[in-house]
C-alpha cells in the first residue's frame, strides 16, 4: 500500500511539472507576440518634405538642427536672427518594434547635412584659366581637381579642354544676421616724392609704411557663413597707418673718389647694362644703342643714373671704394689693364669687349686678370 501511494505521488509531481512548464512556455510565447507587435517611438529630422535622419530620442533630433544652425555663427557674435530654408523640423513616428529603423547619432546627422549633396558636371577651361582658380571658384583644392581628373595633366590646361568637376549643393540654405566686432587692418598709402639729393632714375625708400588697426562693429549677413551683405555700424581707430614714403631721384653728381660711395641699387644698374647686350663696339664711343667702347659703356650706364664718369678706364679704377672679387655685387666696376665691366652676379661680367663681340656677357676671366673691383653704389 505504501509503495503504491508512493507511485502515485511521484506521478502528481510529473504531471504537475509538465503543466507548469506548458504555462511558462504559453507566457513567453504570448509575451513574444505582444513585443512583436508593440510601437516604439523615433524622431526624424525633415528638411522641407524630406527626411534626412532617424534619431532615438525627440531631444537629439532636436539637437541636430540646433548644431547645424550654430555651425554658421561665428564666435563671439551676437546673432540677431536666423532662418533655414527649407525649413528644418522634428516630427514624431512610430514604428513597430519589429519594424524599427536603423537611427543615426547626432554627430554623423550633422555631417551629413552640412556635407551638402554632390553632383557630378562638366567644366570647359576657358583662355585664362588656371587649375587653381577653377579649383577656387568651386570650392575644393588643386589636388582635389586632380584626383577628379586623374588621366588629365591639370598642370597643362588648354582653352577646350573639358574637366570632371563634382559641384556640392547644400540640403538647407542657413540665413543668419550677426553682429560682429574684430579687429582690422588699415592699410597704408604710398606716397613718391623728387629729390635732387637721390641720384637721377634711383628710387629710395624714405620711410617704410606700417599697418594701422581699427575696431569694426558690423552687421553682417550670412548664407551658409559667406557674407552676402555687410553694414559697418560702429569703426574705432586703436592705431593710425603709417605711410610709405618712395623718393625718386634727379640729381646729378660726379662720381664718388676717395672710398667713398653713393645710395643706390647696384641691381638697377647691372639689370639696365644688360637692356644693351647685343649692341655694337665702336672705339671711342658711348652710344648705348649706336655703339660704345669699355669705358665709354659703364660711363653711359651710370650716367642714366645720374653718375658722371671720366671716359677712361683707368680713372675709373679710384671711383668708390675698393672690394674683393669674392665680395663683388651687381653693378660693381671690375677693372683690368685697359679695360673695365660692370659686375652681373655669379661671377659674371657685361661690356663692350670688342668689335667681334660687342656689348656681351663673359666670365670676369675672359678679358685677362683682374685688377681690382670698385663699388660706385650701395
Amino acid at each position: 500500500m505504501n509503495i503504491l501511494k508512493r507511485k502515485n505521488a511521484k506521478k502528481a509531481v510529473i504531471a504537475g511539472t509538465v503543466v507548469l512548464a506548458i504555462a511558462v512556455l504559453a507566457v513567453m510565447a504570448a509575451n513574444h507576440t505582444m513585443k512583436a507587435y508593440a510601437n516604439e517611438d523615433y524622431w526624424t529630422v525633415k528638411i522641407g518634405k524630406k527626411t534626412v535622419a532617424v534619431l532615438s530620442s525627440e531631444s537629439n533630433a532636436k539637437q541636430v538642427i540646433k548644431k547645424v544652425k550654430n555651425y554658421y555663427v561665428a564666435d563671439g557674435a551676437e546673432l540677431k536672427s536666423i532662418k533655414c530654408s527649407p525649413a528644418m523640423t522634428v516630427e514624431k513616428k512610430t514604428y513597430r518594434a519589429s519594424e524599427a529603423p536603423k537611427t543615426s547619432t547626432v554627430g554623423d546627422t550633422v555631417d551629413y547635412i552640412l556635407s551638402g549633396t554632390k553632383k557630378q558636371v562638366t567644366y570647359t577651361v576657358k583662355s585664362g584659366d588656371s587649375a587653381w582658380a577653377i579649383a577656387d571658384k568651386y570650392g575644393f583644392s588643386v589636388r582635389e581637381l586632380a584626383e577628379m581628373n586623374d588621366t588629365q595633366d591639370i598642370a597643362t590646361l588648354f582653352p577646350g579642354d573639358v574637366l570632371k568637376l563634382y559641384e556640392t549643393k547644400p540640403m538647407v540654405t542657413v540665413t543668419t544676421e550677426q553682429l560682429l566686432t574684430t579687429e582690422q587692418r588699415i592699410k597704408y598709402r604710398t606716397v613718391t616724392e623728387t629729390s635732387a639729393e637721390v641720384l637721377k632714375n634711383t628710387t629710395v625708400v624714405k620711410q617704410e609704411g606700417a599697418y594701422g588697426k581699427k575696431q569694426v562693429t558690423e552687421l553682417l549677413t550670412l548664407k551658409n557663413g559667406k557674407v552676402v551683405k555687410s553694414e559697418v555700424q560702429d569703426s574705432k581707430v586703436l592705431k593710425s597707418a603709417k605711410k610709405k614714403i618712395i623718393v625718386k631721384g634727379t640729381g646729378t653728381l660726379p662720381a664718388p673718389t676717395d672710398g667713398k660711395t653713393y645710395q643706390g641699387s647696384g641691381q638697377d644698374v647691372a639689370s639696365y647694362a644688360l637692356k644693351y647686350v647685343g649692341n655694337p663696339y665702336v672705339y671711342g664711343g658711348s652710344s648705348l644703342t649706336r655703339g660704345a667702347d669699355c669705358s665709354g659703356f659703364v660711363m653711359a650706364v651710370y650716367s642714366h643714373f645720374g653718375i658722371t664718369m671720366a671716359h677712361d678706364a683707368g680713372v675709373m679704377r679710384s671711383y668708390g671704394r675698393e672690394v674683393s672679387l669674392a665680395e663683388a655685387q651687381p653693378g660693381d666696376l671690375v677693372c683690368y689693364y685697359g679695360h673695365v665691366a660692370i659686375y652681373i652676379g655669379g661671377g659674371m661680367v657685361v661690356h663692350a669687349v670688342n668689335e667681334g663681340m660687342g656689348i656681351a656677357v663673359t666670365g670676369t676671366g675672359y678679358t685677362g686678370p683682374v685688377i681690382c673691383v670698385r663699388r660706385i653704389v650701395e
